[in-house]
């Protein structure tokens, strides 16, 4: 083998490396889907509700039944349900959080019958430890910020990756009044109590 061609040789194996190395990087950026927990692992709530995870639902949510019910439902990171036409329509929007970074913002927007509108903006707000009855758990702060009139909701789920659910929720409502003065709300809200896993 001459020299030259010794020395091309080596530059298309050099570019050939680059080409799998570069396909190795797409892969590593691509999002893999927050994972479930095991079936029949069962969650415990300080509102008295319990919730047991199952298997069946299709990628990326997890299938949960309420024990107190029996009713199923399926999330996204615990937090964001199937059954809500605006989810469904943003879900390659929501996709985009994963992997979890505080600082990643996911603007959502559906058109429904009678051209009424709705908007969403869903943000990684903090990554904090939070405590609660079932311990101190490692959580990202999931900030659902919707308006509503002349109000807007901001819901918060602090998503535990350890428990592959949300250790709490938190749920304030803001309306301005004729008067000017903002008047909030907190209707709704729980912490993990306890967690059973199989």
């Amino acid at each position: 083998m001459t020299r030259a061609a010794g020395k091309l040789v080596l530059q298309v194996l050099w570019m050939a490396s680059l080409g799998v190395l570069a396909g190795a990087t797409d892969v590593a950026a691509q999002s893999p889907p927050a994972p479930c927990p095991a079936p029949r692992t069962i969650y415990t709530f300080t509102d008295s509700s319990s919730i047991q995870a199952v298997a069946g639902a299709p990628s990326p949510f997890c299938r949960f039944a309420n024990l107190n019910g029996g009713q199923q439902v399926d999330l996204f990171l615990g937090a964001f349900s199937s059954t809500s036409p605006i989810v469904r329509a943003n879900m390659d929007v929501l996709m985009t959080l994963l992997p979890l970074q505080v600082g990643k913002t996911a603007n959502l927007a559906k058109t429904g019958p009678g051209g009424k509108a709705w908007q969403a903006t869903v943000s990684v707000e903090a990554y904090e430890k939070v405590q609660v009855p079932a311990g101190q758990l490692s959580c990202y702060v999931l900030l659902w910020t919707e308006p509503s009139g002349t109000g807007k909701w901001d819901r918060r789920w602090w998503y535990c990756p350890s428990l592959e659910y949300a250790a709490k929720y938190t749920a304030k409502f803001e309306v301005v009044g004729a008067d000017g003065r903002t008047v909030t709300s907190s209707p709704a809200s729980w912490e993990l109590a306890g967690v059973r896993v199989p």
